[in-house]
């Protein structure tokens, strides 16, 4: 993991702030999605208490819904993280964001 491609990765979501994104992530033949109004994203390094939220963490912060029923959910949560450990693959486009962690496979689009 590179801080130069971290830092290009938060840029470019931070590039997005006030629209909606949707979030993908695949863990484990598991698919979730969820879309967030997008506030700002940052970065934190912690150590970790547990492996389940390693030491790296992406923070994308706004107002987020889920969207595992016909109608979007509203979440009481505005702070999604994204444990980014080993994160590889980086791939920045103007309207998607894909990336691999030691965790999953995630997907950041853009919308509209």
């Amino acid at each position: 993991m590179s801080q130069t491609e971290i830092i290009e990765l938060k840029d470019q979501l931070n590039e997005w702030a006030g629209s909606q994104i949707s979030i993908q992530k695949e863990e484990n033949g598991d698919l979730d999605q969820i879309n967030i109004q997008l506030d700002k994203a940052t970065f934190e390094q912690r150590d970790a208490q547990d492996d389940y939220l390693g030491d790296h963490i992406l923070l994308i912060h706004g107002k987020a819904y889920s969207m595992e029923s016909e109608k979007p959910v509203k979440l009481p949560t505005v702070l999604y993280e994204i444990p980014i450990d080993g994160i590889e693959g980086i791939q920045l486009d103007s309207d998607l964001v894909t990336f691999k962690t030691q965790r999953g496979t995630y997907a950041i689009n853009k919308m509209g």
